[in-house]
């Protein structure tokens, strides 16, 4: 490759990042929206799983990745029946993980720093779906973690 073709994959990779995060902050606003109104509903009859709040977060990753990445799932016959629990394990390539499982469309819990869930919409988002925030090198914070896992599964 020639400098001028590396240029333009530089230029094209940032407009690539830029229309990604423009849609996914519209995506955001409106979908966060919708879960704030569910939200009450949310609580009163699937406290535990947030099924709703779940296909939210689902349309919401679809809607944000498909324009710019394609998703492939190898081995999706090998997951358990969506209602077993499971244990999903991702190996943090890139912020993208996190979208990927969420097009799964199972609902999940992730574990998060505490500090994430003060970020506008996100962190909001998180705390609605019932995410575990969890303080690295806080023994009492794992702790309230174990009692989520033993509790809720």
């Amino acid at each position: 490759m020639d400098l001028c073709s590396i240029a333009e994959l530089k230029v094209e990779s940032k407009v690539r990042g830029v229309c990604f995060y423009v849609v996914t902050a519209f995506c955001a606003i409106f979908l966060f929206m919708m879960m704030l109104v569910g939200h009450p509903s949310v609580l009163l009859f699937d406290r535990y799983r947030r099924k709703f709040h779940h296909f939210i977060a689902k349309v919401w990753a679809t809607l944000t990745v498909a324009p710019f990445y394609k998703i492939k799932f190898e081995g999706l016959e090998n997951l358990p029946p969506p209602d077993t629990p499971a244990v999903y394990v991702s190996n943090h390539q890139s912020f993208l993980d996190i979208y990927t499982l969420l097009t799964l469309g199972r609902s999940f819990k992730f574990i998060s720093k505490t500090g994430i869930f003060l970020f506008p919409i996100i962190g909001w988002v998180m705390f609605l779906l019932g995410f575990i925030p969890l303080k690295c090198m806080d023994n009492q914070s794992q702790l309230v973690f174990l009692h989520y896992y033993y509790y809720y599964n």
